[in-house]
């Protein structure tokens, strides 16, 4: 009998978490948020670690390695930098070549400040177990390639802010081995000098609010202000495949000069701009990388991977024959990176035959049972207001038709950035007047904000044009006329959407979308992340409870139980 692998993922900075990798396949992932309900939480993430082997029932002194993410934990503006980082980024604007970022890469793991994770590892009698570290941008490539739909050599794609001196990647994708041929230094990020700069410049969330500003864009010009755009960064006419900063600044320099380049701009010109030229620039890096390679296939991950129209444009390549974007594309999704690169080099160090798992559900967190939940809400004084149902969905599914908002907490953590029916909130599309009750009373988002419809896989082709499996809401697509049926689910400005089209991996979340189909004759409803604005998305039936409490929520459901106001 094979030996199994077991590596335990870890990352410890800007939006934290843990997972675990057993023989090629992630069997458990969760952010730090979740568990400390503190958005994109950045530290140590030890409830994470220790929820990891709860969820798996792994001893830890079973595990075969200790993967962690990237080798330096900082991520401004959340954690100080070292001497040597911030020296780092004065240096190599003015140095030719990637010589002493290679350098600089090699040398970060040796300044990491390990003495809280060796805590965790001693308590957990880990503390023996090999560690090593996996760079930044590896670990986002390791997402994508290791978990693509194929087998087929690919091309690898990582776009980002910033992680371990390095903003972007080119990469060629066989057997169980990533090569990098072509990267963009931190210094000439597209992610931090153009979207996340601006993001600033509009009074928004640096690392954070960014799809605010993608939000926002449908409604301006980008003609009023792109050309101002053209001048903070560029693809290097000499290196094709890189990026290059051409307003000669950095971070909050950057700053200084947008405020004398775009004065007086309005803000929905300046977000369209911001957008449509980082679409430009995308789709002309990815033309070029497919040029020099010869590549067709191409896996995706990177926090600007998250930027839903520009992958649908990437999609709409003729030069692409198939496209795949890791969900959890930004820095939450490292530890899985992080501890699939780890199983994939430990197999073929010990000479073990490895597996590959394509990606599946995201279903990787934590779960509880009803004798727990029945537990907590009659510590919270509401079991007297709570039933039990044989059939929860189904009532779900009766009360949305009647225009009531429900929050769902039921089966495991989605793990990444969006729900996908299980720490959902569900509402009726057909009418734009359940948008105000949303924001006002319960998402509280901004006005511009669009949600988000969940659909019937079989029946996305009814909505979508040139309609495919959208399974992990990361892709956008253009609208039919019938789509009007779930209006609310639609952009506002364009009619476009980003759904989650619903297959079998979630029979209780397909049940609530076949009983509206039969009700109302609609195959999708709105789904949105079950959290207040500015916190994450529920991760206990505590927090769920609150949630429900203090907001317009009209019904929550945690497991059978389904409680009305």
């Amino acid at each position: 009998m094979a030996k199994n692998v077991i590596v335990l993922g870890i990352h410890d900075g800007h939006n934290s978490g843990a997972a675990i990798v057993k023989n090629g396949k992630v069997i458990a992932a969760i952010s730090e948020e979740r568990l400390r309900n503190v958005k994109n939480y950045s530290g140590i993430p030890e409830l994470a670690i220790k929820a990891v082997f709860k969820i798996t029932k792994i001893d830890p002194r079973d595990i075969d390695l200790i993967a962690i993410a990237c080798l330096i934990r900082t991520h401004p503006p959340l954690i100080e930098e070292p001497f040597f980082v911030k020296l780092y980024r004065k240096i190599v604007p003015w140095v030719h070549g990637h010589w002493f970022s290679k350098l600089y890469v090699s040398i970060l793991h040796r300044f990491r400040k390990m003495d809280e994770l060796k805590r965790i590892f001693k308590e957990l009698k880990i503390e023996d177990k090999e560690i090593i570290f996996v760079e930044h941008h590896l670990t986002h490539a390791a997402c994508a390639y290791y978990t693509r739909p194929w087998d087929d050599k690919t091309l690898v794609l990582t776009l980002d802010g910033s992680g371990d001196g390095v903003s972007s990647t080119v990469n060629i994708g066989e057997g169980f081995k990533i090569k990098r041929i072509a990267w963009s230094t931190s210094y000439d990020s597209i992610g931090n000098n153009l979207y996340s700069e601006i993001t600033g410049y509009l009074g928004l969330k640096r690392w954070e609010h960014e799809y605010k500003v993608m939000g926002l864009a449908p409604f301006g010009r980008p003609e009023y202000c792109i050309d101002k755009m053209r001048k903070i960064v560029r693809i290097n006419p000499k290196r094709p495949l890189e990026f290059q900063n051409t307003i000669r600044a950095y971070t909050t320099d950057v700053q200084k000069k947008l405020i004398k380049m775009l004065h007086g701009q309005r803000f929905d010109n300046i977000a369209a701009a911001c957008q449509k030229y980082y679409e430009e620039l995308v789709v002309q890096w990815v033309k070029n990388a497919i040029k020099e390679t010869g590549i067709r296939k191409i896996a995706c991950a990177g926090g600007m991977f998250l930027n839903v129209k520009a992958n649908k444009l990437l999609r709409e390549l003729e030069e692409v024959e198939d496209i795949y974007f890791y969900p959890p594309a930004g820095d939450e999704g490292t530890p899985v990176g992080a501890a699939l690169e780890g199983y994939y080099r430990y197999c073929e160090r010990e000479g073990i035959e490895p597996e590959k798992h394509s990606l599946e559900s995201l279903y990787l967190g934590r779960e509880f049972h009803n004798d727990e939940i029945e537990y907590k809400l009659k510590k919270k004084g509401l079991l007297h207001k709570a039933k039990k149902l044989d059939d929860v969905a189904g009532e779900v599914a009766e009360l949305i038709s009647k225009g009531k908002i429900i929050g769902i907490f039921w089966g495991r953590d989605e793990f990444g950035p969006r729900a996908l029916g299980n720490r959902s909130i569900v509402a009726d599309p057909r009418e734009l007047r359940i948008i105000s009750k949303l924001n006002f009373a319960i998402k509280q988002r901004d006005f511009w904000m669009p949600f988000a419809p969940s659909i019937l896989e079989e029946k996305a082709d009814k909505y979508l044009i040139n309609a495919r499996p959208a399974k992990y809401m990361i892709e956008a697509f253009d609208t039919k006329p019938e789509a009007d049926e779930i209006i609310a689910g639609l952009h506002q400005a364009d009619k476009t959407c980003r759904p989650q089209t619903v297959n079998s991996w979630n029979l209780r979340w397909r049940r609530v979308l076949e009983e509206f189909e039969r009700l109302t004759g609609v195959s999708g409803v709105i789904n949105t992340s079950f959290n207040l604005h500015g916190y994450p998305i529920v991760g206990s039936p505590e927090i769920a409870i609150d949630t429900f409490l203090n907001s317009g929520l009209d019904g929550l459901v945690l497991e059978d139980w389904l409680v009305l106001k």
